[in-house]
């Protein structure tokens, strides 16, 4: 069950945060620099944060760790999220010459620490 409130948790962390950063609030730079290609799908996106955060929530559960401490719940979402930052923001830029500057790096970093910062108050929380 804590697997399940943790996925939920990260989908709210993650998903209205993504959707406004990328596609509201910066849209016209994420636009310009070709990051969603021609036609952004969503339900990928939404998809594809299903599966992240149960993936991390299952990996907090297995954690041998002392899960009252909020502080554990921060680690352990500081270290998932520079795993994916080095996915996702490493990976873009090597992909996109469109992307390889420190606005986008920044941005990147910027938005995936308030994501990450969210969820891990938030599965401390939960476990």
């Amino acid at each position: 069950m804590e697997v399940l409130i943790g996925t939920l948790a990260y989908l709210i962390a993650t998903f209205p945060l993504a959707f406004f950063w990328h596609m509201k609030i910066f849209r016209t730079k994420y636009m310009a620099w070709g990051y969603f290609g021609e036609d952004a799908k969503i339900a990928f996106g939404f998809l594809s944060m299903i599966l992240q955060g149960v993936v991390l929530s299952y990996g907090y559960s297995v954690l041998s760790a002392d899960h009252s401490s909020m502080s554990i719940g921060i680690k352990y979402a500081f270290v998932m999220g520079l795993f994916l930052w080095s996915t996702h923001v490493l990976a873009a830029i090597a992909k996109n010459s469109k992307l390889r500057h420190l606005e986008f790096v920044a941005m990147e970093t910027i938005y995936l620490a308030i994501q990450f910062g969210v969820y891990g108050i938030l599965i401390s929380l939960i476990f």
